[in-house]
Parts: C-alpha cells; structure tokens; sequence
C-alpha cells in the first residue's frame, strides 16, 4: 500500500507546542488520517485530532508526498518528542479564516465527539478522516459526521430516503442541521467495490423507485441545486475564472453553442429531476449478505438523474457497467413507462463533465486556500473532458 509523508505542527489548544520528525503511514490519501492520529498518539503519550491540512506536495493531487497538518493536542504532550523551536508563520497557521471548516478550528473535532456522546454515551472516538469537504469519527456501532457548508448534511437527506426505502441508508440516530452535524447507525457488511449481478439489480432498481418518488419533493430537500438548464449561466462564468488554453477556451464556447440540442435531447429522456447521490459508486454501497445500503449522502443535490448512473458506469468494467445500465433503464421505463432512459446517456456524457466543472468551483469558491490543493485543477480538467465528450458524440 502506498504511503504519504507526514510532519506535523502540533499545538495545545491555540499554543504551538512543537514539530513532530517526518513519519511515515498510509493510506498515501491525504485526507485518511486513522493511522496519523495512531502514532501521535503513541509518539505524544497525548490522545491527539488534525484540523487541516496546511501543506501538501502536489506531485499527486490527493495521495502520497509529503503533507504537513495542524494537529491538536488533547493534554500535554509527553516532554522530549517535539521539536520545539518557534515555527516562522505559526501566527499564519491559526489566524481565523472566513472559509475554514468548522471542524478544522482548534476543538472542532471534540466539539462534533461530545455531541455525538450526547447520544450514543461515552464511547471511544477515532478520527478516520478529514479534509475540507467533511470530518468522520467512528464510534463503536456509529459513525458522526460533519458536512461542508455547501454540501448536504446526510442524516437530512437520509430521512427524505427512509421515507420510501427505510433500508436504502442507515439510520439516522441523530441531527443538528445547524451545525450540519449527522450521527448514523453503522451500516454492517463490507463495500462493494466489486459488486456481483443481484446487487446491482437491488441497489440500481431501489435507488431509482427512491428517486422517482422524490422527484415531486425537490423544493424541499436541503441540497445544492445543478439543474442542466441553469448549465449555461454556471459555465459562461466558469469561463471567466478557469485559467484554460487558447484553444480550450474556444472549445468550451464553442461547446456552449451547441448545449441546446444537447439539453433538448437529455429532455426527451423523459426522466424527472431529483435526488442524485453525486457519488455513486460502488464503494458507497454497503451490503452483509441479505441487506445492501448506500453511504456518503454529502455529494448529493438536485439535478438529473442520469448523472448517478454516468458516474457508476464509469467505474466498472464494460460488461458490469452495460448490465447496470440496463437495470437502471428497466427501473425507470417500470416507474415512467413514455420514458426512453437510454437517450439520456450520450448527453449526460458531456453534461455530466459540466456539473463536475461546476461542482469543483463551488467547491474552491467556499473553502480556506490552503484546502484548495485538493481541487485546484479539477474545472479545468473537467471542462476538458467535455469538449472531448462533445466531440466523440459528433456534435
């Protein structure tokens, strides 16, 4: 397994306490931080939570390299470990921040654990992940999770879900919309990152029955909103913002020009929009044997439903994503029988690559500037991949 690099610059609540030698661990992604937090923990004789990412080596956007993070620690680390010598920019490093995440403020992590123990009572707590988009802390049986404030909270879309398929997500055992806080149940099993034929029939056909009752409730979800007509307007101003080539950029206004008939043949698909999940792969599918779950609500917004399907094909081999098209396609001719899913496909090709582009600057428009190594590039490529969507559908 690949690993990353890791330094880091620990403090005792605002106060810099010191730099802990370079260490290795893995997983190389850098928002994995279980293993991280597991030798601090030994290193420092101290329980200890990272906040944020300060640095990282952009060698590899997301994974391996090295990574410095601002850590946390819970008491007084063990004397002797740290490096204590002033660290220029310290100041830098905790100065408030408009768009930092509430978890990577110094306590943001215990504040989401002691609300969390509030619940479920006071059981162990492990930092499994963290980044700019969301925090997660595993507890025995449960897991609580913190949401940007420009995703979606999950335990609030999971109780639209539970109201049509009350096994589809996992139970929600508490809330708090305010602080976008969720607290669910874990879901037993293992993910399905190679699923077998009946779960992707269960999982495709019982997402899609969700979708389609949701369609008549979308102006009640709290949800980020990408319908494909409001596509134009968010990618003439991504034109003005993403630095692309010359010819990129007359390749994406060009690719505007042609968006209606792409739209007009999404239309005739006939398909309503909904609920999508936005992350639709396998990986977020949880089963133990007889009941199969979806993971991972905080990628999910209003919009075109083909877009979950797009994502999913993506991820399999040819043969596993041509039979879930056809469940997919099965699923919604039962629910909407004038509906012809399959012309959705080729558009959402070059669509989809839109809403990605979009999705992305929404992404960097609301997060600190030091989280923005993660997706920096990522309009860009995407606006790329359109183009070339476009141009391999002949348009």
């Amino acid at each position: 397994m690949e690993t990353k690099t890791v330094e880091a610059l620990v403090s005792v609540g605002q106060r810099y306490a010191g730099r802990v030698p370079a260490f290795e661990v893995e997983p190389a992604w850098w928002s994995e931080v279980e293993g991280v937090t597991r030798q601090l923990d030994q290193l420092l004789s101290v329980r200890t939570m990272v906040l944020r990412l300060v640095h990282a080596d952009e060698a590899v956007v997301g994974r391996g390299g090295r990574v410095v993070y601002h850590v946390q620690a819970l008491g007084e680390p063990r004397a002797g470990v740290l490096d204590e010598t002033p660290y220029d920019g310290w100041d830098a490093i905790v100065a408030p921040d408009p768009l930092r995440a509430t978890w990577a403020e110094v306590d943001g992590p215990g504040r989401l654990i002691e609300w969390a123990r509030g619940i479920i009572g006071p059981l162990d707590p492990v930092q499994v992940k963290t980044w700019n988009l969301s925090c997660l802390i595993r507890f025995p049986g449960a897991w609580a999770k913190a949401t940007s404030r420009f995703c979606s909270i999950d335990a609030d879309i999971i109780d639209h879900i539970h109201r049509y398929d009350a096994q589809l997500a996992p139970t929600v055992l508490g809330t708090s919309a305010g602080d976008r806080w969720s607290l669910l149940a874990h879901a037993p099993g293992v993910d399905c990152w190679q699923p077998d034929p009946p779960t992707i029939e269960d999982v495709v056909s019982r997402w899609v029955d969700v979708q389609a009752e949701l369609a008549a409730e979308v102006d009640e979800l709290d949800a980020p909103v990408l319908r494909p007509e409001h596509l134009a307007d968010e990618v003439s101003r991504l034109l003005t913002i993403v630095a692309l080539p010359g010819d990129d950029a007359l390749a994406v206004e060009e690719l505007l020009t042609k968006l209606p008939g792409v739209l007009s043949e999404l239309d005739a698909s006939g398909l309503p929009i909904t609920l999508v999940h936005g992350d639709f792969h396998p990986g977020n599918w949880r089963s133990d044997g007889t009941n199969r779950a979806i993971v991972d609500w905080a990628d999910s917004f209003v919009g075109h439903p083909a877009i979950d399907i797009q994502r999913l094909r993506g991820w399999m081999p040819q043969a596993q994503g041509d039979h879930a098209v056809e469940v997919w396609s099965a699923a919604w001719k039962r629910r909407i029988p004038n509906s012809e899913p399959f012309r959705a496909l080729q558009p959402m090709t070059v669509l989809g690559r839109l809403v990605g582009a979009v999705m992305y600057q929404r992404f960097l428009d609301n997060i600190e500037p030091d989280e923005r190594v993660y997706h920096a590039d990522d309009p860009r490529t995407e606006l790329q991949a359109a183009v070339a969507a476009m141009r391999a559908c002949g348009w």
